[in-house]
């Protein structure tokens, strides 16, 4: 009986858990599908600097932080709420206001 108890309460402890537990938010994709898809024209060709992409997308914070690019460079062909926000929400960092 008391072996039970146990195996009922853990269940629910895992239930419960599981009711709770945070979802899991997808990743930002460029040309993706949904709300965090990163849309970039695609008449403009993409610099040269931004390849590989993934690279630049773990690094471009460093790149911004040294000066190399200002705000300015990249709203020449990112619009922020489609592009920047999405992933800058993502992540936890600050949106870009135009």
């Amino acid at each position: 009986m008391r072996k039970v108890a146990l195996v009922l309460v853990a269940a629910g402890i895992l239930i419960l858990m599981a009711a709770w537990y945070p979802n899991l938010v997808e990743k930002p994709v460029k040309d993706g599908a949904g709300p965090l898809s990163v849309y970039v024209d695609p008449s403009l060709p993409a610099p040269e600097y931004h390849s590989p992409l993934d690279w630049w997308q773990t690094h471009h914070m460093d790149v911004v932080n040294r000066g190399d690019l200002v705000q300015a460079d990249c709203l020449q062909c990112h619009v922020p709420e489609k592009s920047c926000n999405n992933c800058h929400e993502y992540v936890g960092a600050n949106e870009i206001v135009p």
